[in-house]
């Protein structure tokens, strides 16, 4: 074997070890981070929920709603490190009417998903409102473990419990879920007459009766570990009205709501990628890349040795036509 053809061999081997490294270290890392871009929207639908109509002060049944989550990346506030998103959620009729509404702002780290206290953080119109936890997704490389989590709606931080293994569609995903609450959303001075909530009306009591709404969710997540994403969500959340002495008096929303299929369908094909995408650059692509340079150094070793049992085979045969002929007579 040449000079040249040895050189490139071992610059081959190089190579393919330098590329098994820079997939797994480099590439792999360097995907591992969360957009400051960000145009998202999901839908959690509930075929047959109960709410208090506001506009009559009565509760309907068995009315479908939905909830309309969108998340939008305000770019120009981020930057390598941090990343900061705005999540607009609306509950609706089925008719349009509104029946819950949360907006927030929250910066989080790119990589970690956690939120960070920076660029002008709010929920709902409240800029005091301190926010903690995992920001909107759990991180990429999710583990089976428990994770803090904000939720918006009742404004402070809760256990995310990891629960089991399971599959959607074919697809491996991690369950977590957390219950929280009651927790209390607001006060509602002035709005409900005692008739309203199932109470006595006596002659000289005030004409309203003071009641705070508390809310009480439950939530699960159905998460695809590699990416984070949740492909499938589940809130179960009931709203009530309860008076100053702590006693619930009339249900004011009582939801059972599920990620839209369709919905579901494009977060798995999304997860689904960004899965076989890390295990061909994680986990397959390196291993054949130091198996490649494995073979190419054993091809190098062996090409050397052939060259050099052929290199002493030569030497051996030239020595012997050099000998003179009476001399080969007499070692005969």
């Amino acid at each position: 074997m040449t000079r040249t053809a040895r050189t490139g061999l071992l610059v081959a081997v190089a190579f393919l070890v330098t590329m098994a490294v820079l997939l797994r270290s480099y590439v792999y890392g360097n995907a591992l981070i969360l957009p400051l871009e960000q145009r998202r929207t999901q839908h959690l639908v509930a075929s047959a929920a109960s709410y208090l109509d506001t506009a009559t002060l009565r509760v309907r049944d068995r009315v479908p709603v939905t909830a309309t989550i969108s998340l939008y990346g305000d770019a120009a506030a981020g930057d390598e490190r941090t990343a900061v998103w705005v999540e607009f959620a609306t509950l609706e009729t089925a008719f349009g009417q509104r029946i819950d509404y949360h907006e927030r702002r929250t910066a989080f780290d790119r990589r970690t998903g956690m939120i960070v206290d920076c660029c002008e953080p709010y929920v709902d119109d409240d800029p005091r409102a301190r926010q903690s936890g995992l920001a909107f997704r759990l991180p990429f490389a999710a583990e089976p473990r428990e994770y803090p989590i904000y939720d918006p709606v009742l404004r402070r931080q809760v256990p995310l419990r990891f629960e089991g293994e399971e599959t959607i569609e074919g697809l491996p995903v991690y369950r977590y879920s957390y219950a929280a609450g009651p927790a209390k959303a607001e006060d509602l001075p002035d709005v409900f007459t005692p008739e309203a909530l199932g109470l006595p009306h006596a002659k000289g009591t005030p004409a309203f009766v003071d009641v705070s709404r508390y809310i009480r969710i439950k939530r699960t997540l159905w998460v695809e570990p590699e990416s984070g994403l949740p492909v499938r969500v589940r809130e179960q959340r009931t709203d009530t009205l309860r008076t100053a002495d702590q006693v619930d008096r009339l249900v004011a929303l009582r939801a059972d709501l599920v990620t839209d299929p369709l919905d579901e369908q494009i977060q798995v094909a999304e997860a689904r990628g960004f899965r076989t995408w890390v295990i061909l650059v994680r986990d397959v692509l390196p291993v054949v890349c130091l198996a490649l340079a494995l073979l190419v150094a054993a091809f190098a070793w062996w090409a050397e040795r052939r060259t050099r049992r052929r290199t002493r085979s030569s030497a051996a045969a030239q020595d012997q036509q050099q000998v003179p002929g009476h001399d080969l007579a007499q070692a005969g």
